[in-house]
């Protein structure tokens, strides 16, 4: 059985991906490892170029989805397939550094149920607006802070000592998922996680880490102020709906504890 698997869901990631893999195979050339490509039927063949690698290399598996496409749910579709007790996962753009994989999997092995790559802990930046593009840097500035604001007003409204509430960089023990799937439609689901990890006590650190711009190819993040509110609004809403399910969740309970 493998003890690491590596899940990596992609759209057009045909540049990255193939140095990507070699890399994280590079920072983890020790490890009983397997990487899930989990590709949405990208136009550029990035599933082609990793099936192909996958045909050389056992280490390397490949899923083509034509339907159910997105994030979470081909982040779903990679834990379903994998064989490790410690799953993780990342961006494959590297704007997620693989360095940092072996800090997180050193922190499953200390005894932590789950390692989170964090922006704003020790050690941690987000770096998007260092593009050279004055276009995409603009966008990127815009997105630095309203992650900043996000996380921030997550952290402040569920007291919580986690700092990056949308990181998207984890490593944990699969066993922390054997009861739920992966929520959300988009980056939110990450709270999502976080909300569940923190509810069932599970024992968790994070690590810092520097978001950087993509190495490769066009952000499939928005370009606009519109679409970068629509995408906004759905954290906002994840947090107020966590709310309000803490708070229904304490009022039953009280209730409970009264009865006794």
């Amino acid at each position: 059985m493998t003890e690491i698997s590596i899940i990596l869901p992609t759209y057009n990631e045909s540049e990255n991906i193939l140095p990507l893999i070699e890399e994280i195979f590079f920072y983890l050339q020790n490890e009983d490892i397997e990487i899930i490509v989990v590709d949405d039927n990208s136009p550029d063949e990035t599933y082609k170029l990793v099936k192909e690698l996958s045909n050389n290399d056992s280490r390397v598996k490949t899923i083509l989805r034509e339907k159910n496409r997105g994030l979470t749910s081909a982040l779903n579709t990679g834990l379903h397939a994998s064989n490790g007790s410690i799953v993780a996962w990342m961006d494959a753009d590297f704007q997620m550094p693989p360095d940092v994989l072996p800090d997180l999997l050193h922190k499953i092995r200390e005894g932590y149920d789950a390692a989170i790559g964090s922006r704003y802990v020790v050690g941690g930046k987000d770096l998007r607006f260092m593009h050279q593009d004055k276009s995409v840097k603009f966008v990127n500035k815009i997105q630095t802070y309203l992650s900043l604001v996000i996380c921030k007003m997550t952290q402040y409204v569920y007291k919580s000592s986690h700092t990056d509430w949308t990181s998207g960089f984890i490593a944990l023990r699969k066993k922390c998922l054997d009861k739920t799937d992966l929520y959300g439609d988009y980056g939110e689901y990450f709270m999502y996680l976080i909300h569940y990890l923190e509810n069932n006590d599970y024992k968790m650190i994070e690590v810092g880490y520097n978001l950087n711009t993509r190495k490769y190819g066009k952000s499939k993040t928005s370009r606009n102020f519109f679409s970068l509110a629509a995408k906004g609004s759905k954290y906002l809403l994840a947090l107020v709906r966590l709310k309000l399910l803490d708070i229904l969740y304490y009022n039953i309970y009280r209730k409970k504890l009264k009865a006794l």
